[in-house]
């Protein structure tokens, strides 16, 4: 059975510098441990340019809070804002075993959108699909492959089913250090 867990609850917002801004603000006061790392990163996806931040938790299993705005004016995001305003896009959740996990969506009867898996062409270890909002009631719940924040970058997680090969590989080299060694 693969591990999932809750990630992050993303907002879709029209100016990402000002949302940033404001989350900072509010994070400062209520879970200022989520101020310490942000992450940032852009990508492509059903053809339009995207950028978003992530105020990571610090506790890796715990909920992080995720920031999205189109990267291009004049997209279907910016139609979209303009009908809807900001929202709550998606709740994003991860898997140690994400092929595993979107198979078992299916056999469920759960509505998986993508009949093909996508992602990031910019990171392409990271695969993800969505459940509808019809389901989740307004709100698409993402299923997507586990990270680790490091930085401001993600890199696979090499405790994923898909990555056993960085794990043996790091489970070596942490064996083989000299005591005291890291």
């Amino acid at each position: 059975m693969p591990a999932v867990h809750i990630d992050h609850v993303a907002m879709c917002v029209r100016d990402l510098e000002k949302a940033i801004a404001d989350w900072h603000d509010i994070l400062e006061v209520l879970s200022p441990e989520h101020t310490l790392q942000v992450t940032r990163g852009e990508g492509t996806a059903d053809g339009v340019h995207m950028v978003w931040a992530t105020f990571q938790n610090p506790d890796p299993l715990g909920v992080s809070i995720q920031l999205w705005a189109p990267g291009t004016p004049g997209t279907w995001v910016d139609k979209l804002l303009d009908r809807r305003g900001e929202f709550v896009h998606h709740i994003a959740f991860l898997s140690d075993d994400f092929g595993h996990t979107v198979e078992q969506c299916r056999q469920a009867g759960l509505p998986v959108l993508l009949d093909e898996n996508s992602g990031p062409p910019n990171i392409p270890w990271l695969q993800w699909n969505f459940i509808g909002e019809d389901k989740a009631h307004g709100v698409l719940i993402e299923l997507a492959t586990r990270y680790q924040a490091v930085g401001d970058r993600w890199y696979p997680h090499p405790g994923n089913a898909e990555n056993s090969h960085l794990a043996a590989e790091l489970r070596q080299r942490w064996d083989e250090a000299p005591s005291g060694e890291d």
